[in-house]
């Protein structure tokens, strides 16, 4: 978001009323865990400033999930606001970039995959920029956002049919240039087919069988599989009371069939992660071992859209001190108004998980005020 156009936004956000339904979810607060009476104060203060409807917060080091803090509303029923709690499961949004990363590294490290392998053997159609021909996509390339792949207006139209693969490319989900860093959510959410075609199972199974069930993390690509205390998502600029992604909808579908599809499954890595907070702080606290440290290293500076970033494999590299005195990494999560993060400090062994069901959206570039103002509670020492 341009520096203008944050401005206009918070402005307008402190001038709009704040909604009885907004208001009666604020009234909600409760901390469990070890967590400082002063630093839970702060947190609850940064929730109720930023608007968020409903969010529920982990925190965590290097031997556990130190505690957790749930605000306000998962969804509404009747009117009525249902309390967040610590088990509340979310979109993850984005997130999910980081989480499949840390699979994709897993299954590198094991001998099933090639970070390297030319991705176009195990997809319908290539990858290949048309001003690059030679140059092979990779799994590394997808992950780090530098395989000359944008979300053309053909993706952004496939997020509502899903046609195969091979409708999107050749066309105009290629970038201006072949090789140079473009966030790209099409090109995230290909890492899924591209798993699927060299693994012959999938998505879901793979992302259970190399990360979540070896971890015991609950977790799934599915609404359908989360349970019933599933979390909606709100926008609060303009404040809509009605949910802009109505979970009870998602899950009312018919489950897919467990079954490969390389050619139409780019619609579940990019975003579609449902988690609750303390779960994916236990995420987090994994991704902070050395075996993942190959993630962390940067790849491609974001550029004039944020000073601050830098991207590694499916990870945000977080370089600002005045949020942070240390260097952090995670990746923040965006949509429908719902604002989310992952970030941790390996060098300090401290992280959180932050998902809600709707938030400020202001943001100078890339990295949100909300999560600034967490990464403030949780990183800055007195």
């Amino acid at each position: 978001m341009e520096k203008w156009k944050a401005s206009l936004y918070r402005a307008a956000l402190a001038l709009q009323p704040r909604p009885a339904w907004l208001r009666a979810g604020a009234q909600l607060f409760s901390a469990q865990g070890n967590i400082p009476a002063r630093q839970a104060e702060g947190i609850r203060r940064a929730l109720q400033a930023h608007c968020a409807v409903g969010a529920a917060v982990a925190l965590f080091d290097d031997a556990a999930v130190t505690g957790t803090l749930a605000y306000g509303a998962a969804r509404f029923e009747n009117g009525r606001p249902v309390p967040v709690t610590p088990d509340t499961v979310f979109r993850a949004a984005s997130v999910s970039k980081h989480v499949t990363a840390l699979a994709v590294m897993r299954l590198a490290q094991t001998g099933q995959i090639d970070l390297d392998a030319d991705v176009d053997e195990y997809l319908p159609c290539s990858l290949r920029h048309p001003a690059a021909p030679k140059l092979p996509v990779t799994l590394r390339r997808l992950l780090s956002h530098t395989a000359g792949i944008q979300d053309g207006a053909s993706y952004i139209a496939a997020c509502q049919d899903n046609p195969p693969l091979s409708a999107l490319f050749p066309g105009d989900c290629f970038a201006p240039a072949p090789d140079r860093f473009v966030y790209s959510n099409l090109g995230a959410g290909v890492v899924a087919c591209v798993l699927e075609g060299m693994l012959g199972q999938d998505f879901e199974a793979i992302m259970q069988r190399a990360l979540f069930e070896p971890l015991g993390i609950a977790a799934t690509f599915y609404p359908q599989k989360a349970g019933e205390n599933v979390a909606d998502a709100f926008r609060v600029l303009p404040a809509q009371a009605a949910p802009t992604l109505n979970n009870a909808l998602r899950r009312a579908r018919p489950l897919p069939a467990p079954a490969p599809d390389p050619a139409r499954h780019y619609l579940l890595a990019q975003g579609n992660l449902y988690i609750s907070a303390p779960e994916l702080a236990r995420l987090g606290r994994e991704a902070m071992q050395p075996r993942y440290a190959d993630m962390r290293r940067g790849i491609a500076p974001f550029g004039a859209r944020a000073y601050n970033l830098t991207e590694g494999m499916g990870t945000f590299i977080v370089q600002d001190a005045a949020v942070c005195p240390h260097t952090l990494y995670g990746h923040q999560g965006l949509a429908y108004g719902a604002m989310h993060g992952l970030f941790y400090d390996p060098q300090s062994r401290r992280g959180f998980a932050l998902l809600t069901s709707g938030a400020s959206e202001a943001r100078d570039g890339v990295l949100s005020d909300l999560n600034k103002a967490i990464m403030r509670q949780v990183f800055t020492d007195d």
